[in-house]
């Protein structure tokens, strides 16, 4: 094995009366909330006999709209137009082997609290990270490869989506240099810090979420990937139906060692051999584009 938490690889955190047991957590995206975003489609595997969610895509609530008659003549049949989105699930895990005495000498750090809230918060940027990389995928691109983020290329995003009869609430999800070129091209434009275009109060950089410009919700994961052999950052501006993910909630295994954290699952597994014991994190998820007009990839300078 390897990687194992032994009392030689922590001596970070086991310096002796160092600012009385206090400690930092190294830094990370820890903000899961762009998950609950309504453009998000999400649905949860129910059968056992595979691990395809299928999303189903209807033309109605006016896709089609009303053709002209000849009195006396039958109306004719309009054809009806549907489509699909599977989402593929896959097993995701991590594993953390923790040495007894490693365990004892970090002082209450490493107990499992901190494992469980490990567990949920890496599920959810796991499921942050498989979106990011799914949504520089879009047909439509805006933006100009090597160039800094302005908001004349949201708009140009978000009338696209508009030419592509999209609607319902958007949202932006950027990389944080993307959005730092938006807030210094708000300034130049004379937009204060502390507001959107809109008039609605900032969040500030609390979290993930940076408030809603422009009528988009815009956030920002570090996971957002490059392209163009690392030019650019691929961001993407979306409308509801073009990202979908999906999951699976594992049955209860009646076993107390085996905690369901919502979709994910902890584990904890005592190897006496080894005067260990290993925590393992598990989920069974998975992303998609779907309706590929529903969104629009944002390219600009890394």
């Amino acid at each position: 094995m390897a990687d194992e938490i032994v009392p030689s690889g922590i001596t970070d955190i086991i310096a002796g009366e160092v600012m009385a047991a206090e400690y930092l957590m190294l830094l990370a995206d820890r903000d899961g909330s762009v998950l609950t975003h309504p453009a998000l489609l999400h649905a949860t595997g129910s059968s056992n006999a595979s691990n395809v969610v299928r999303v189903a895509h209807l033309g109605l609530g006016g896709y089609d709209i009303l053709s002209a008659t000849t009195p006396g003549n039958e109306v004719a049949n309009t054809a009806f137009t549907d489509g699909k989105t599977d989402v593929t699930v896959a097993v995701r895990a991590k594993r953390y082997f923790l040495d007894d005495l490693a365990r004892f000498i970090a002082d209450g750090k490493l107990d499992p609290v901190a494992f469980a809230q490990d567990a949920a918060i890496s599920h959810a940027q796991t499921l942050i990270s498989l979106l990011a990389n799914v949504a520089d995928d879009f047909g439509s691109t805006a933006g100009s490869s090597g160039v800094d983020a302005t908001w004349n290329d949201i708009v140009d995003a978000k009338t696209t989506l508009g030419i592509a009869k999209a609607s319902g609430p958007l949202l932006g999800l950027l990389h944080p240099r993307q959005w730092g070129d938006l807030e210094i091209d708000a300034l130049s434009l004379g937009v204060l810090p502390a507001q959107t275009m809109g008039g609605v109060i900032n969040t500030g950089l609390g979290g993930a979420y940076k408030g809603r410009w422009m009528g988009i919700d815009f956030y920002v994961s570090s996971y957002v990937p490059t392209a163009d052999g690392g030019a650019n950052r691929a961001g993407a501006i979306v409308a509801p139906g073009g990202l979908a993910w999906a999951d699976v909630e594992f049955a209860p295994e009646g076993d107390p060692n085996i905690i369901n954290l919502g979709r994910a699952r902890l584990e904890r597994w005592r190897q006496g051999n080894y005067l260990a014991t290993s925590y393992i994190v598990s989920c069974a998820c998975g992303v998609a584009k779907a309706i590929d007009a529903a969104g629009v990839t944002l390219k600009t300078d890394a």
